[in-house]
């Protein structure tokens, strides 16, 4: 059965096991996100958009907001 964990409290009760370390790895894994930064004309997408194609510019940006969710900082990941 999986282990649910919605909170800093939750997680604290798993410390030392192996649901522990295992969430504490998608943490760390979920600090960076991909975006695409090209940039896309007006309509683009539109089903009457008859424009080139443009190819997605994807570079890795960093994301807290899942880690300060649980009370950590990028620094508790260093």
């Amino acid at each position: 059965m999986a282990t649910v964990i919605n909170t800093r409290e939750d997680l604290d009760a798993l410390i030392g096991t192996e649901s522990h370390a295992t969430f504490m790895t998608y943490l760390k894994g979920s600090m960076y996100i991909k975006k695409d930064i090209a940039v896309y004309p007006d309509g683009y997408g539109k089903p009457d958009y008859v424009g080139a194609t443009v190819t997605p510019v994807w570079t890795e940006v960093q994301d807290l907001s899942v880690i300060e969710r649980f009370g950590f900082t990028a620094l508790d990941f260093a």
